[in-house]
């Protein structure tokens, strides 16, 4: 607001100098300095708005990418919470898990708040953030995909393990091509430590010790 008014002014000023120039007389030297100032000040006006506008679209651009990261960060800590794997997921790991999710893989209350705050928040920053978030190709089909989750406890049915699996995989595909990750399905089966059961959730969200039925080799497992 403070530029255009910035603008504004300036072109207003540069007016009132042209207008002088012309009731002096543009023959006459005070004319023509009132027209060499007028013509500085809308050269300078012109070159501020261009080189504003090339950093307005430069800052939105990297708000856009930082709100894609947090995003792909904030989801890849839920699907580990729910599936368990590497502790730090690539995107390709973390379709790869996604694609293994059958309905036996139930979502923990916590887990399923966890991704209930990922919903609510992509609702926020489309309402919030939108001229940013439009600078990035891709992100915006990514929060709207993030936005459904924030509906899974809506109505009599809750949304199944699959369905919520789909849902995060559209928007990391989305995510992945935005921010340049890969997005080639890593094969589920090559994943080790997917431990998806209600124990194991609640231990990677809670802490403790490691259960009976966790086998992780502690030389390879990635905290």
């Amino acid at each position: 607001m403070f530029r255009i008014v910035l603008v504004v002014g300036s072109l207003l000023v540069a007016a009132i100098l042209m207008w002088l120039a012309f009731i002096l007389g543009t023959q006459s030297d005070w004319g023509q300095l009132l027209v060499n100032l007028s013509s500085e000040v809308v050269g300078i006006v012109i070159t501020v708005a261009i080189v504003e506008s090339f950093l307005e679209r430069r800052r939105l651009l990297d708000r856009g990418r930082r709100i894609a990261w947090d995003a792909l960060h904030s989801v890849e800590s839920a699907v580990w919470v729910w599936q368990g794997g590497p502790r730090d997921l690539s995107t390709d790991e973390l379709l790869g898990i996604l694609d293994a999710v059958t309905e036996s893989d139930a979502l923990a209350d916590f887990t399923e708040g966890i991704l209930l705050n990922i919903g609510t928040r992509s609702r926020r920053l489309l309402v919030n953030d939108l001229e940013a978030i439009g600078r990035l190709p891709g992100l915006m089909n990514a929060l709207e995909q993030f936005a459904r989750l924030s509906a899974i406890r809506d109505g009599r049915n809750i949304t199944s393990p699959e369905k919520v699996a789909d849902i995060l995989e559209e928007g990391i595909l989305e995510l992945a091509r935005a921010l340049g990750q890969p997005s080639e399905r890593y094969l589920s089966s090559l994943i080790r430590y997917r431990d998806p059961s209600l124990e194991s959730q609640e231990r990677r969200h809670f802490g403790g010790s490691q259960g009976s039925g966790w086998h992780a080799d502690p030389a390879t497992l990635e905290v």
